[in-house]
């Protein structure tokens, strides 16, 4: 479950925790889409609440640990990629080889080697880990 913290401080719930999460999200926030749209359990019920009165990087990145979670790897780490997922890569990247994961975005995307590869939601082993969290 992932919370969503309401920092609007004229919101009623302002400076509270809650469970919630992300309803509609404007994938290129371009447009009159507007603001994403979040929905919380108050003790009232389920409300419907404007991503601007919400810290969307507490509630992104609360998504982006669950995927960490789930590929049992991090940023920095060498895997062996054993299922890429959907996704894209350069001319004569080597699937079979090791490569660094580069970057791990809050839908499990997954980059591999500054971009050289990309999947989405892959499976890895982790041949080694990187320092800042070989303690995880």
């Amino acid at each position: 479950m992932t919370t969503v913290k309401i920092i609007d401080p004229t919101h009623v719930l302002f400076g509270q925790e809650l469970n919630g999460g992300c309803v509609y999200f404007d994938v290129y926030h371009q447009g009159s889409g507007g603001p994403d749209l979040f929905q919380i359990e108050t003790p009232a019920g389920k409300q419907t609440i404007l991503s601007t009165k919400i810290d969307t990087e507490h509630y992104w990145e609360q998504r982006r640990q669950k995927e960490i979670h789930r590929i049992g790897a991090n940023v920095g780490d060498t895997v062996i990629i054993i299922r890429g997922g959907s996704g894209s890569s350069k001319a004569n990247f080597d699937w079979k080889a090791p490569h660094v994961i580069t970057k791990i975005d809050s839908s499990g995307n997954v980059e591999w080697d500054n971009g050289a590869a990309k999947g989405f939601r892959p499976d890895v082993e982790v041949i080694s880990r990187a320092e800042a969290h070989s303690h995880e």
